[in-house]
This record gives C-alpha cells, sequence and structure tokens, in this order.
C-alpha cells in the first residue's frame, strides 16, 4: 500500500517554482511587472549567457522597506491585495506574492533597495531559499535585483534549458513585450555587455514600436483610438499592404497586461477581411483597456491567458476600433491614391504638342519611376506591375492610338487588353512598333505593313514549338500543342489533338521549379543579395531560423544573427525576387515552428516548397504567349508531375466528345 507523505518545505517550494520558473524568460518577466508596479520611469534589464549565468534589473521606483525585505521572500506575500474582494479589482501586473520567493528557491538572489525615508540602501541575499544575510549598502532610491546561476540546485531543470542565444531571444521578446505595453516606463535592455534597444518612455506607442520592432515595421503603422461601451480600444495596427506572413506581430495588452487571446486575435482579423491576401496576417500593437471585473487574469499561471464576462462586447469593441482605423483615408489602397496624384501632376507637361514623338516617349518612363520611389510601398513591384500596361493602343482599335497618356490609358484599357490578350497572341511582342501609331493617328490603314513585315519574323519562331513538343512525347507529331489563350489571367488554356487542357499557372510554374530546385539540392543556384535584408522575427521565429541555419543554407537562403529579435539574410535562391526575401524567411520560421517534430529531410522538402510557391509567377501576373505556351508544354509532355509540390492538382482536360455531349450534338 502507498504511504502518503507531506513534503519537506524545500521540496514543495522546488515544486512551487516550477509553476512560475520556467526558462530565464520568466524571471525577467516577473521582475519587470514588479518594478512597473513600484512606479518607475526608467528600467534597465541586464543579462549574461542568455540569463543562466546572470539577470540584474534595475529600476527607479519606490523601493522596499528594510523591515519588510525579508518578508517579500516568504511565498503568498505581496503589498497588491490584501483580502478575496480585491482579487475582483485587481490594477496591478503582480498580486499573487508567488516571484520572489519562487526565483530565491532555484538562483542565488542579490536585492539591493532604498526608499526616499532612508538613510541608506539595504542589501540582502538569499540562496536556494536560505537567507544568507542583510546589510547596509549605498545606491539611489529604487531597487536592484541580481539573479545569478538560475537552476543551480536543479540539474533537471538545467539540462532542458536551450543555447544561451536562444534564452536570450526569449528574454528579449519579454522585455520587448513590456515596453510596449508601457510606453510611458524608459525600458534599456543590454545583453552580452550590448545594448538590444532602449525606449524613449515619452508615452508614445509609436516611439516604442520603433524602438523594439524596428523602422521598417513601424514607420507605416496606423493609429487606433476608440471606445464603445466600457471598452476602450488604443494602439497601432499595420495597413493591408504591409501584412506579413505570419501572426508574429501581433502584440494584445490587456490593462498594461500582455495576453495571448483568440478574442481579440479574431476581431483584428475579421476587420481585415476583404483587404488582405490570402496567407496574410496584419501585425498589430493594440491594448484594451476594461473595468478589471469583467476580466479574470487568474487564470494561468503565467498570466498571459484571461477570462471574459462579455466575451462578444470585446470582440466588438475589437473589431470596430480596428475597422475606423482601416476606414481612414490614405490606410488602405495608398498605391491607387498615389497613382491618382501622379496623373495630375505630370500631365500639364506631358500633353504639349511637340513632345508625341517617338523621342518623347522614353521620357515618360523616367518619371513614371522617379516619383514611385518616393512611395513606402515597394517601388519595383509597383513599376514593374505598371510598366507593361502602358501600350494600350497597340492592340485596341486606332481611336486609342492616339492618346499620348502612358498612365491614364492603362485603368481604361485593362480589361480590353486582357481580351485581346486571348484572342490575338500576336499582340504583346508588338512593342516595338509603338511610336508609329502615336507620331501619325490619321493613318492606321498604312500602319498594318509594318506588322506584316514583322509578322514573318515571328511565324518561324512559333513554328518550331510544337516541333519541340512532338518530341519528347508520345502524342502524334500532327497533333501539335497551340494556345488558345488565358483566362482571369490565371489560367492558360489550349489546345492539342480533340483535347482542350486548363492549366494553374501559378501551380504548373511552382512544380517546374520544385523539380529544378531538387534536382540541384545541395548546390542551389544562389544570389548574394547587394544589399542584406534584415527581417524582424519573434523569439520563437528567430530561434527556429537560427537552429536550421545548415538545412536554410543547403537550399539557397544564408541568414546571420543580427541581435535581437532581427536575422540579416545575405542570399536567397535565384530565382526569388528581393522584394519577396522577407515573407519567405517568415514564413519558413513560422513552418519551422509549427512542424518542428518533423524529420530534417521533411523540412527541407517543404522549405524547397516555400521557395518555388515564391518564386513561381502569381495568378493576375502578364505573360507573354511564349511563356504560357512553354509552360503548357512541359505539362503536357510530362516533363513533371501534374500536380503542384502542395498536392493540388495543376490541368484539367475536356475532349471534344465531352463538349459536345453537352451542347446536345451526340446523343
Amino acid at each position: 500500500m502507498a504511504v502518503i507523505h507531506v513534503l519537506d518545505p524545500h521540496t514543495a517550494e522546488l515544486i512551487a517554482a516550477g509553476e512560475v520558473v520556467e526558462r530565464p524568460a520568466s524571471v525577467v518577466k516577473e521582475l519587470l511587472e514588479n518594478a512597473v508596479d513600484a512606479g518607475a520611469s526608467q528600467v534597465t534589464v541586464t543579462i549574461e549567457r542568455g540569463g543562466v549565468q546572470r539577470i540584474e534589473v534595475a529600476d527607479n521606483g519606490s523601493g522596499i522597506d528594510t523591515e519588510y525585505v525579508p518578508t517579500a521572500f516568504i511565498r503568498h506575500a505581496t503589498s497588491k491585495i490584501r483580502t478575496e474582494s480585491d482579487l475582483e479589482n485587481i490594477h496591478t501586473l503582480g498580486f499573487r506574492g508567488e516571484a520572489l520567493a519562487s526565483i530565491a528557491s532555484v538562483a542565488r538572489v542579490e536585492l539591493l533597495t532604498c526608499t526616499p525615508e532612508d538613510e541608506f540602501a539595504c542589501l540582502y541575499r538569499i540562496e536556494g531559499g536560505q537567507e544568507k544575510g542583510m546589510e547596509p549598502a549605498a545606491r539611489p532610491v529604487g531597487t536592484t535585483i541580481t539573479v545569478r546561476d538560475l537552476f543551480y540546485n536543479t540539474p533537471a531543470r538545467m539540462k532542458f534549458l536551450k543555447k544561451d542565444s536562444t534564452e536570450g531571444t526569449y528574454v528579449a521578446e519579454t522585455v520587448q513585450r513590456m515596453a510596449l505595453s508601457h510606453p510611458e516606463v524608459s525600458i534599456r535592455f543590454v545583453r552580452e555587455g550590448k545594448m538590444q534597444f532602449r525606449t524613449p518612455g515619452d508615452g508614445s506607442r509609436q516611439s516604442a514600436a520603433h524602438a523594439v520592432l524596428g523602422r521598417e515595421f513601424a514607420r507605416d503603422l496606423l493609429a487606433v483610438d476608440a471606445a464603445l461601451h466600457a471598452y476602450r480600444v488604443t494602439g497601432l495596427i499595420t495597413p493591408p499592404r504591409a501584412c506579413r506572413a505570419s501572426r508574429s506581430m501581433q502584440f494584445f495588452f490587456i490593462n498594461g497586461r500582455f495576453v495571448k487571446n483568440r478574442t481579440m486575435m479574431a476581431a483584428l482579423e475579421a476587420a481585415y477581411k476583404g483587404t488582405l491576401m490570402q496567407g496574410k496576417f496584419p501585425g498589430c500593437v493594440l491594448e484594451l483597456t476594461m473595468p478589471p471585473e469583467l476580466v479574470d487574469v487568474n487564470v494561468h499561471p503565467a498570466k498571459t491567458e484571461v477570462r471574459f464576462a462579455r466575451e462578444n462586447e470585446v470582440f466588438d469593441a475589437v473589431y470596430k476600433a480596428v475597422k475606423l482605423a482601416l476606414e481612414v483615408p490614405g490606410s488602405g489602397e495608398q498605391q491607387l491614391e498615389f497613382a491618382e496624384q501622379k496623373k495630375t501632376s505630370p500631365a500639364p507637361p506631358v500633353k504639349n504638342e511637340p513632345q508625341p514623338a517617338s523621342a518623347a516617349r522614353p521620357a515618360m518612363p523616367a518619371v513614371s519611376w522617379q516619383k514611385p520611389a518616393e512611395n513606402t510601398v515597394k517601388p519595383q513591384n509597383f513599376t514593374e506591375k505598371i510598366a507593361p500596361s502602358a501600350r494600350p493602343w497597340q492592340p485596341v482599335a486606332g481611336g486609342f492610338a492616339s492618346q499620348p497618356l502612358p498612365y491614364g490609358a492603362p485603368v481604361r484599357s485593362e480589361p480590353s487588353l486582357d481580351i485581346l490578350v486571348e484572342e490575338k497572341e500576336e499582340t504583346l511582342p508588338l512593342k516595338n512598333e509603338i511610336p508609329k501609331p502615336v507620331s501619325e493617328p490619321s493613318l492606321p490603314e498604312k500602319e498594318p505593313e509594318a506588322p506584316a513585315a514583322a509578322e514573318p519574323r515571328r511565324e518561324p519562331a512559333a513554328n518550331p514549338q510544337p516541333e519541340q513538343i512532338a518530341l519528347p512525347g508520345t502524342q502524334p507529331q500532327t497533333e501539335s500543342l497551340r494556345l488558345v489563350g488565358e483566362v482571369f489571367r490565371t489560367y492558360i488554356v489550349a489546345q492539342r489533338g480533340d483535347e482542350i487542357c486548363f492549366i494553374d499557372k501559378h501551380a504548373a510554374h511552382e512544380r517546374i521549379l520544385y523539380e529544378q530546385l531538387v534536382s540541384r539540392r545541395g548546390a542551389p543556384g544562389s544570389q548574394m543579395l547587394l544589399t542584406p535584408v534584415t527581417v524582424q522575427l519573434s523569439a520563437a521565429e528567430k530561434s527556429a531560423v537560427l537552429q536550421h541555419r545548415d538545412m536554410l543554407a543547403e537550399n539557397g537562403v544564408e541568414t546571420d544573427d543580427f541581435g535581437g529579435n532581427a536575422v540579416l539574410v545575405r542570399s536567397v535562391p535565384a530565382d526569388i525576387a528581393p522584394d519577396d526575401v522577407e515573407d519567405l524567411v517568415v514564413e519558413l520560421a513560422d513552418r519551422l515552428i509549427t512542424n518542428s517534430r518533423q524529420a530534417l529531410t521533411e523540412k527541407a522538402e517543404w522549405v524547397l516548397h516555400s521557395i518555388a510557391c515564391r518564386a513561381a509567377v502569381k495568378a493576375g501576373d502578364r505573360n507573354r504567349p511564349e511563356e504560357l505556351l512553354a509552360l503548357a508544354q512541359q505539362i503536357l509532355d510530362g516533363e513533371v508531375p501534374p500536380f503542384c509540390p502542395h498536392g493540388r492538382p495543376v490541368i484539367l482536360k475536356l475532349t471534344r466528345k465531352e463538349l459536345e455531349k453537352q451542347f446536345g450534338r451526340q446523343g
């Protein structure tokens, strides 16, 4: 029969400490909360070896009276609450009185404190829960707590800690959250002797976000400030164009306390519905201020989870506040507004009659390339997508040919251009003949002589393509592949024999790139970036990226630690555009976390999946008929499997017999 024992006090302390002190970041969190509750306006956090060897938190708060210093290290001793009713009206970050006792039971702790009434400071030492004495010392008003040799007396806990760099990253994330939740406090973070960041403490959340999350993330943030019933939502959100491939930049606070709450997250993302691309998530720094009696913060050991009395009201408050911020003019599709400004300002000099000649046409792109550089939106993508539409007059009827408006016409002529691309395969290659219709708009019937001269040059280029298709395939040479067109700028329509083939161009190109990456695995065609890209990640994401650095390098993604929560990307596969580097790394980091238990070979495979997906043409992109025909050729000839790396089908076929059946031509 089992005997029931009463545990000795030391063992009981170690068990209780495990609920509060999980890693160095847990210690920093508890000490920071005590500093803020003490009314500090300046706090300095210093760590060594990721916080395992040394953690020091110094503040200029009110300090602790000398007579109460030993009492502060007794479990459930606190100055925050006194009775049961106080639990329903908590205004402080800490209230349980467990932190100092739990920390002191698994580390060597020194506390140096001084109050405004004291003539000198008090230095108190405690190791493994055993007092080591108290003596007078010197320091200004405030408190400094130094924690050394964390888990020195519990080796079982020590062996479960990660590398010092990883633990240091988790500490940095904890300090960041506190800095964002309390912008009125100037927080300075020093890691391994180097200062990582310092917030100004001016009460501006924008300033805190700039100091903590970096300039790139904080530059375009939109302010949120709205009240509904007893709730008020304040903070910052990212505009739709600046959203990320993961939720790592979502920070939610309730009455100054960082929380992980699905209700607030769902309300945030619901407000963005209809403005985000698939796979993108908004970033935010949102604080919900509400009556403390309507929220229960005493449901989790780390106090990061809460329970609401009226969850629907919380959802509505967050949703409406974010929605109002997104409806402010200029907060959403800023690209379109910027394009309108460009039309109005350069339009007068463009309309001068002496300028429409062929020599004046190259000058127009010069203006278009200078303006987008002022926009915060990625300028290369903006100009590359607009530029192909700057020839609306070539495939359209002669009436549009005489309009010398390179940026006014594309918006009106995009639908007609799409239709003609599908109907006439020769419209896109005619860009060399643009100046002629403009310089002589009154002679549209004489101009076909120039295209007629150019057509014989294209026919030999189009004829060899069916010959190449027939060689590796099983189809007879008489059944060549013919490009019918493209629908919705997404699906290629081709005909071969008695079959009509619908091909998803993104999925097809993704599969082709994936097969190429697999064939050269270990020696990928990577390119060094002219300017290395800095990517801000969460602590967990950065740890995952650095842990798999060798595997990523084998697949063409070379990364380095850049301090704080940032990594520096030096090279990527040659197929990845520089503007997609940040999204690629964020996506890979998120998948490395969610699939941490998979084998290394499986991780390498979906790393290649992500690279191929990012590098492939996208639905909505403009492509030349030759490119579309080449994609269809490789898929239909069986050079690659007819499904994308994610398992989706690439091609759908409709036979002539089935089509005639639908029209009732066959009984």
